[in-house]
């Protein structure tokens, strides 16, 4: 298998797979979305609370706010020394007293780790009017996204099969309905002849295929695979990548050693 990045920052990456049959890819795309850990609020106690929302509708709210995680610090609950019952190895609060009439953000959290914070400070999370207050504390841990949607690390994780897009000079006429049937613009004319724009933008619809009375256009698949991930923000879209192949990997491992039994 081999990986061609196209294009990538800090939360986004666009890059070919090579070498690789569709179940692999698949199963990278799973496990970047549902394996890979991240920290989320678990629960949230309630010392008090007087605004119109009930507990658990903020408990819901604040458990999707997106919490940048250091998977060196934290450990999963279930592999921790505490067993699951919670100690500052496996889980982290962040406490909140607000009073008066202002809007509540994601950035008014206290965390108990400075760098184990909320990725975006402007996320609203409930507006208090007056001689309302707000008193909590929010318990975070590690999860993953198998568990509960709000563990993903991703908000986009998805791949689509880059096409061979052939067009042969001597059978099309250049009459241009191929171009008109494209809604993703992959075909232009230049010249006076239809050419391929980008064919990475192909999606493998068929519309140009079906529309050439001529039999001019044959889109094949090539056997690389165009994947897009995008990172809530909680960790790095490289990291993301990495995790989910080691996982892979370790899953690969384990189903050796069961066979070998």
């Amino acid at each position: 298998m081999r990986i061609d990045f196209l294009d990538e920052n800090e939360l986004k990456a666009r890059f070919i797979i090579s070498d690789a049959n569709i179940a692999l890819i698949n199963s990278l795309r799973r496990a970047m979305k549902n394996l890979v850990p991240s920290i989320a609020v678990d629960y949230v106690d309630f010392y008090l609370n007087t605004s119109y929302l009930y507990d658990e509708n903020l408990a819901h709210r604040i458990g999707l706010i997106p919490i940048k995680t250091d998977l060196d610090k934290f450990n999963m609950p279930d592999k921790c020394v505490c067993e699951g019952e919670g100690c500052p190895n496996c889980q982290i609060s962040f406490r909140l007293n607000i009073e008066g009439r202002r809007t509540v953000y994601s950035g008014d959290f206290t965390s108990d780790d400075p760098e184990i914070a909320p990725v975006y400070d402007n996320i609203p999370v409930i507006e208090l009017y007056e001689g309302q207050q707000l008193m909590i504390e929010a318990v975070a841990r590690l999860g993953t996204g198998k568990e509960h949607a709000k563990f993903q690390p991703v908000s986009v994780c998805g791949y689509r099969i880059v096409p061979e897009i052939t067009i042969d000079a001597g059978r099309c006429t250049n009459c241009g309905d191929c171009i008109d049937s494209c809604a993703r613009n992959v075909l232009e004319e230049q010249n006076e002849k239809v050419i391929v724009r980008d064919n990475m933008e192909c999606t493998m619809c068929m519309e140009c295929v079906k529309i050439c009375h001529d039999r001019a256009i044959s889109v094949e698949e090539t056997g690389d695979f165009l994947f897009t991930v995008e990172s809530v923000g909680t960790l790095p879209v490289r990291t993301i990548i990495k995790k989910g192949l080691e996982i892979l990997k370790e899953k690969a491992e384990e189903m050796n050693s069961i066979l070998e039994l």
